[in-house]
């Protein structure tokens, strides 16, 4: 029931964004259709694809449109950009963002978690400080600086990873559009080795961010559940460090971490914009950023919109994950 509360919540969330979204680009200086036509365009021409569009009508009446375009017809409107629907290029470009994004968490959560754990058991030592470091460096140096120093180093000098773009030679038959995984259904292991190469410098990138604060959040979370009496106990009934740490410890310490990762994963959608422009990523934050530039509105609200439903299905999942890591969470919401 509590989930079904919040997904309806989400839905009111999605259409105030919508709203807002739709009204603040549509007073954003300078005229988008103008610049698209270029600067030799006539007045009458402006005007024409004005009324094509329906620019020359009052605003409730375009978002009316617009609405009703979503839900009868699936689509978010021409961009101004590529001239062509907005829903296609989202399914088109999509994949390739979920696909870095998720790349990206797994190298957080694979290399945070340990290194949190290690920092909080052995405080004060070499892995602790170099725990903070990498915080540290994670939370205070800009993503474009290190794309370009990843780029520089691993694909320039040392030559171990492509500068650009998302596979080299033809993508793997698709089936959910994420290259990874649609060449180990097919069983191409060419394909999946060009996709693997190509995604780890954009991943480690968009990774470090999310990466240094699970790592902090971890170790603070871990230091505060081993001074309690639980694990005080479990200690001087002579369980192993590893089981206590590991298995009862980390589950109690990782609630706050879960709550970071939700908050971080639709956040990394706005992070790749950087990443994905700097590695020249076909993806929908690359073209979110373009639609920004050019002044395309429909390019924007279109854009928002998978973010706001990324938040909104990122906080349902992260709440039905609380029950399974803490049932005193299950018990208090039923």
């Amino acid at each position: 029931m509590y989930l079904v509360k919040r997904f309806f919540y989400g839905i009111f969330v999605l259409i105030g964004l919508s709203i807002l979204m739709f009204c603040l680009v549509r007073v954003m200086p300078g005229d988008p259709v103008r610049l698209v036509l270029g600067p030799r365009a006539t007045e009458e021409d402006v005007e024409k694809l004005k009324h094509q569009m329906g620019l020359d009508r009052p605003i409730y009446v375009q978002y009316a449109q617009y609405v009703e375009g979503i839900f009868l017809r699936g689509e978010l409107g021409m961009s101004l950009v590529e001239h062509r629907d907005v829903s296609k290029i989202v399914a088109e470009k999509l994949p390739a963002t979920i696909e870095l994004i998720m790349v990206s968490v797994f190298i957080a959560i694979v290399v945070a978690i340990p290194l949190g754990v290690l920092a909080a058991t052995h405080r004060n030592g070499p892995i602790d400080y170099l725990g903070r470091l990498l915080a540290l460096s994670g939370v205070s140096l800009p993503q474009f600086w290190v794309a370009l120093v990843v780029q520089l180093i691993l694909g320039y000098f040392l030559a171990l990873l492509p500068l650009t773009g998302r596979i080299t030679g033809p993508p793997p038959f698709h089936i959910t559009g994420l290259f990874l995984l649609d060449s180990l259904l097919t069983f191409n292991l060419k394909a999946f080795t060009h996709s693997l190469v190509h995604i780890l410098g954009p991943a480690m990138v968009l990774s470090l961010s999310p990466l240094a604060n699970v790592t902090r959040l971890v170790r603070a979370s871990m230091i505060d559940e081993l001074s309690k009496d639980y694990a005080l106990v479990s200690r001087a009934t002579g369980i192993s460090d590893i089981l206590i740490n590991y298995k009862y410890v980390l589950r109690n310490a990782f609630s706050a971490a879960l709550t970071m990762i939700g908050f971080l994963i639709p956040l990394m959608i706005g992070s790749a914009f950087v990443v994905e422009t700097v590695f020249a990523w076909p993806g929908i934050a690359r073209f979110g950023a373009d639609s920004i530039i050019n002044n395309d509105f429909n390019g924007v609200v279109g854009v928002a919109l998978v973010i706001g439903i990324a938040f909104v299905l990122i906080n349902i999942i992260v709440d039905a994950l609380y029950a399974v890591l803490d049932p005193r969470i299950r018990l208090e919401r039923s």
